[in-house]
């Protein structure tokens, strides 16, 4: 009877162990890309879905933006500064300092350093997923932890402190 009992306790505990983790704030401290097309710009929100505070837009031809992110809370991003880089005037200006928020599907990166190397978990001792990660492919930004990002690749999925965020040039 305590055996029935006490995986009946573990049962019901679960669901909120789940919802706890993945609806739980992750540290991070990377940079990202803003990748969204809208001419209006991606919206930077007090909260999660909350409202909005600035707006990234993009002012420049041959420009881009790159975020800070501080945290990650499910599909939305804690970001505390934004820069935008103007190649033309070859220059870098602060856009937003503060705390907000920014959905996911709105950020991504350019590509991968050239030969990065993709872990299965993030952790540097980690099983490797990618030893020598071709820096030209597709990369889908997923989540971030620490100094790692989440990253969906040719090979699967896995994180990898070796993003680029120029959106000129491959990086090195």
């Amino acid at each position: 009877m305590k055996l029935v009992l006490g995986l009946l306790l573990m049962m019901l505990a679960l669901p909120g162990a789940a919802q706890a983790q993945s609806g739980g704030r992750q540290a991070c401290n990377i940079e990202v890309d803003v990748t969204d097309r809208d001419p209006n710009g991606a919206n930077v929100r007090a909260s999660p879905g909350g409202a909005v505070v600035a707006s990234l837009k993009n002012p420049t031809s041959d420009g881009w933006i790159v975020v800070h992110l501080a945290a990650q809370q499910s599909d939305w991003f804690e970001v505390d500064r934004a820069t935008l880089i103007d190649v033309d005037q070859g220059t870098e200006k602060v856009m937003f300092q503060g705390r907000g928020f920014v959905h996911r599907s709105v950020l991504g990166v350019s590509g991968l350093q050239n030969g990065a190397v993709i872990y299965r978990e993030p952790v540097a001792t980690s099983a490797k997923l990618e030893p020598h990660a071709s820096g030209d492919q597709t990369v889908d930004l997923l989540g971030c932890a620490g100094d790692f990002a989440k990253v969906r690749i040719e090979k699967g999925i896995g994180w990898t402190r070796q993003l680029c965020t120029n959106m000129v040039t491959t990086c090195p």
